[in-house]
């Protein structure tokens, strides 16, 4: 019997602000798409009254060792 192979995991960078806060942080989430990362971001401030504002969303290249941008206003229209 073949052993199926499973998705690989990618990791993902959500950078963020929170209201009027001066600086910004950042997120890290592994996991098998954009989407679903976006499920975990999303999660992760459920039960907060102010919600983040996304500035950018990055990739990890593991072959140029390097953070890619990715374009989430392309990827989901309804974040800022």
């Amino acid at each position: 019997m073949k052993k199926e192979r499973e998705e690989p995991m990618e990791e993902y960078k959500f950078h963020y602000q929170l209201g009027d806060a001066v600086g910004s942080s950042d997120k890290y989430f592994l996991a098998h798409d954009i989407d679903k990362a976006k499920e975990m971001f999303d999660y992760s401030f459920e039960k907060r009254t102010v919600q983040p504002e996304v500035t950018k969303i990055e990739q990890w290249n593991r072959w140029k060792a390097s953070w890619e941008v990715i374009d989430h206003e392309v990827a989901d229209p309804s974040r800022n």
